[in-house]
């Protein structure tokens, strides 16, 4: 160990300081000589100048025992490697197509491997930016009937794992929840906040900036409101008064006083800036039921992971002993506490990513493979070149590594545009989702470019370097040297083009045909619906969800208080239209349990027919139609009196008719939605009212890309009195007030109509359409990228190809050409091979995609995806066949004088 760190301080020192070491050792040389010299001259008594004279002869070259001092230090080793790198630059300038092709093709897989290791790495290895924020861990129950979904009414389990576990300490337990904040002076907003233990700050262990944290007798019953800050709300909303803590705010109408400022950059648990104490009641729920919280700690010091789980796993099984009728089919688990807010809840899940992470890797080495097939055929060029070198002298180690950086150029600048286009890709999707929910978008979820990720990519390119450079170096070394001397007057190659090879440019044109109808498919869906325009007026409307605590039915059996806050919220809700409709700016005011394009899929049968489909329904208010400009196309739309109780009227688009009813008269058919019948088998339906069709509509939203063609949509008429717990609200200005404008007048209003609703989602439907076109249009060229350089890669492979047929018969077909063989039937001997390379690549791929299709039940097989999957398969062979023109006017070209000449 001792002799491999003093060998790296010296590499090291010869490094930074070339030319000092260069000094050093020539007065190490002169040193020697000058002392040989003084032992001869004392030995044999001759003069200076003599024994001098004799030193330096004894000693011999001076310049070889400086190159053996460099070797020692590895500096031969560093400037044969530098020298390397330089002709392999050149190289890739030489060869310009080769070089884009091979960088377009690995950049493309690159940057897929990477986004999907910055993804998938960043949400497994996330980490809380807190003292010691790997040891804080969550703990829940789960289902294990139903993985992946947890169950979180744990007030009972929480209060038990808190006087049980001793190596989780601090045990904590918060639920996000929205409110109305009122500043005096400042207005009021819906803010997401935090109902956390006070524990909770201490699993932090961030002290606040002003004031203090929460404390355990915020949580008795009958204790003062409080609330503590975060650092950018008290900037934003208290203009950062120092005197901020003891004022008096106002949430959902109710007083708090503000106790304390957390420091900027604290967004613990997820991305909250409002903490309030979480008082939890065990006596006025059942065991298993109570509000849904998330229950995290810190591990005791000692402690790991496994021991916890350990002795979890025993409190569990107690608790299902002693009430089996709720915690049977529960086994409580400790997850990293990123695992649990984003829904990793199990191994399972898991290595499940981990193996995407590992697949989306290996789409380099595929890629790869195919781009060894063109240096190969690049490499095939140059035997004569390695013969020469081996004849003088040069290792095959030596010509391998020359090749070996060669391919590692084009990699690393592969990897340097596939890393860039990663990172803005990720950054582009992390903003859209910071923008999209910007209160439940983890603040501490790091997908962007790291150390970890450049490595990662450093490693592909290294990989992708040894199967491009290496395995064609090996087997162009491996030939004769005397054969490959013989190729310098010759000017063919004797190498050949093996059957792995070409079977891999056949695997490449099967995967292209098989896959591309899709991804065309699903690119032309996204791009085409990225553009397309909503028919109706988003320019003029504000979409807002208003809502209120405690409607529904709540864990526990409480209908009565469930009842009562429904009440509450219907009420605040009409008192909430009847000021918008009182407003000058506003043209109209509507509501449906979804905005529309957001609906929900329920099964629909057709009376006589028994036609049982499979529909996209909503429940909309009876204004709903005349506030978007949504024309009747056939029979009315909806009145008041459909909105009352018993009423069966129903609304369809003209989808339905078309594909449902196969474009028969709708008004006055019936139809009725199915259920699953409660307390039934799995997928025992239980059918609902007959339902009469009153009216049609055009269709008027924009059908995600994921759907073949529209679907068709049935709406119900939706009373407010027989609304739930939460509506969704179109609020559409008058002609020349902007919808942006009326923001905070909106929640102005929801205040005075009641502090305690709570307003979600506002947003211009400018602004919400502005991000989904954004977001298929990423999809969209995403695709078109990957696509694109698939297609890119087949072509490249088959010129590759005959490139390298054309360089192994250039005599054969200068001597033809010699002999009267016509330039037609010159051109049909080089396509041939092409033509069999594409036709059993399309064979396979025309299969592949059949049999792919029918696994996912798609309908690529049938009406126009037919059509795409023929005009695919003729884009590659057009593709292909364009390829092997180059190569193809290069033989002809080839002079015969020339080629009897080399013969």
């Amino acid at each position: 160990m001792n002799g491999l760190f003093a060998r790296a301080r010296s590499l090291l020192h010869g490094l930074r300081r070339p030319g000092r070491l260069a000094a050093e050792m020539d007065e190490e040389m002169e040193f020697h000589i000058e002392m040989e010299a003084e032992r001869i001259a004392r030995e044999r008594g001759l003069p200076p100048e003599e024994a001098r004279r004799r030193a330096a002869i004894a000693f011999g070259g001076v310049e070889k025992h400086k190159e053996a001092g460099r070797d020692a230090r590895g500096l031969t080793a560093l400037a044969g490697m530098a020298l390397d790198f330089r002709l392999g630059l050149r190289m890739a300038l030489k060869y310009p197509g080769l070089s884009l092709v091979s960088v377009v093709g690995m950049s493309v897989a690159i940057a897929i491997g990477a986004g999907g290791f910055g993804f998938v790495g960043g949400v497994l290895d996330a980490t809380l930016p807190l003292p010691e924020g790997e040891r804080v861990v969550a703990l829940q129950n789960s289902d294990v009937r139903e993985p992946g979904s947890p169950h979180l009414r744990s007030t009972h389990d929480f209060l038990l794992w808190r006087e049980a576990l001793g190596s989780v300490r601090e045990l904590a337990a918060f639920a996000g929840d929205d409110r109305v904040l009122a500043v005096p002076g400042a207005g009021a907003a819906t803010v997401h906040l935090a109902e956390m233990t006070a524990s909770g700050f201490r699993v932090a262990r961030v002290a606040p900036l002003l004031g203090r944290p929460l404390l355990d007798d915020d949580e008795r019953a009958g204790a003062p409101p409080v609330v503590v800050i975060g650092h950018r709300e008290w900037r934003r909303r208290f203009a950062g008064d120092p005197g901020v803590v003891g004022r008096a705010v106002r949430l959902d109408g109710t007083v708090h006083t503000v106790v304390g400022v957390m420091p900027e950059g604290f967004r613990f648990p997820v991305n909250h800036g409002y903490w309030v104490p979480l008082r939890l009641d065990p006596a006025a729920h059942e065991v298993g039921g109570g509000p849904e919280i998330t229950v995290f700690g810190r591990l005791a010091d000692g402690a790991t992971p496994e021991r916890a789980r350990a002795e979890l796993a025993a409190v569990g099984l107690r608790t299902a002993a002693a009430h089996p009728e709720t915690h049977r089919h529960l086994r409580p688990r400790v997850l990293p506490f990123a695992h649990a807010l984003i829904g990793i809840d199990g191994p399972a899940l898991q290595w499940l990513l981990r193996s995407v992470q590992l697949a989306l890797g290996l789409l380099l080495v595929l890629v790869s493979v195919n781009v060894a097939v063109l240096v190969y055929a690049r490499t095939a060029t140059r035997t004569g070149e390695i013969a020469v070198r081996t004849a003088l002298g040069a290792s095959r180690r030596r010509v391998v590594t020359q090749l070996f950086a060669e391919a590692l150029v084009l990699s690393l600048l592969s990897a340097a545009v596939g890393l860039g286009v990663a990172g803005l890709g990720m950054s582009r999707v992390v903003e859209h989702q910071r923008r999209a929910n910007p209160d439940h978008f983890p603040s501490w979820l790091d997908v962007g470019l790291s150390p970890a990720l450049v490595a990662y990519v450093t490693g592909l390119a290294v990989i992708a370097a040894v199967i491009v450079g290496v395995l064609p170096a090996l087997r162009a070394t491996g030939r004769d040297v005397q054969a490959g001397l013989q190729q310098l007057s010759s000017r063919g190659s004797r190498m050949q083009l093996g059957r792995t090879w070409t079977a891999m440019i056949v695997v490449q044109v099967a995967v292209a045909v098989a896959v591309l109808p899709y991804a065309s498919s699903v690119a032309g869906r996204a791009l085409q619906r990225g553009t397309a325009e909503p028919a109706y007026p988003v320019d003029e409307l504000l979409r807002a969800r208003i809502s209120t605590d405690g409607a529904g039915t709540p864990a526990g059996g409480d209908l009565a208080a469930a009842e009562e806050a429904a009440a509450r919220f219907r009420s605040s809700a009409a008192e909430l239209l009847r000021r918008l409709e009182a407003e000058p700016a506003v043209a109209g005011v509507a509501f449906a349990s979804r905005f529309p394009g957001e609906e929900a899929p329920a099964r629909v049968e057709v009376e006589s027919a028994g036609t049982r489909v499979w529909a996209w329904t909503n429940d909309v208010g009876v204004d709903l139609f005349p506030v978007l400009d949504v024309p009747v196309v056939a029979g009315r739309g909806f009145v008041e009196a459909d909105a009352a109780p018993g009423s069966s009227a129903v609304v369809v688009d003209r989808v339905f008719v078309e594909r449902v009813l196969g474009g028969r008269d709708a008004v006055g058919r019936r139809v009725r939605r199915l259920a699953e019948k409660e307390g039934g088998e799995a997928g025992e339906l239980e059918p609902g009212p007959w339902l009469e069709i009153v009216g049609v509509v055009p269709e008027f939203t924009v059908p995600p890309p994921a759907e073949d063609r529209p679907n068709p949509k049935l709406y119900r008429p939706l009373a407010l009195a027989d609304a739930g717990g939460a509506v969704e609200l179109a609020v559409r200005t008058r002609s020349g007030a902007a919808p942006a404008a009326f923001v905070e007048r909106f929640r102005e209003l929801a205040i005075s109509a009641d502090p305690g609703l709570r307003v979600g989602e506002l947003r211009t439907a400018a602004a919400a359409e502005r991000e989904r076109r954004q977001g298929l249009l990423f999809v969209a060229l995403g695709i078109v990228a990957v696509t694109g350089s698939v297609l890119l890669l087949s072509a490249a492979g088959i010129y590759a190809m005959m490139s390298f047929v054309v360089a192994r018969r250039r005599r054969e077909i200068g001597i033809r050409t010699a002999l009267g063989a016509l330039p037609h039937r010159l051109l049909a001997g080089i396509f041939a091979r092409a033509g069999a390379q594409l036709a059993s690549g399309m064979a396979a791929g025309l299969v592949l995609a059949v049999l792919v299709d029918q696994a996912v039940g798609g309908g690529l097989t049938t009406g126009r995806g037919m059509v795409l999957l023929a005009m695919v398969a003729a884009l590659a062979t057009g593709i292909g066949l364009l390829a092997a023109l180059g190569p193809a006017r290069r033989a002809l070209a080839v002079q015969p004088s020339e080629a009897l000449r080399e013969e």
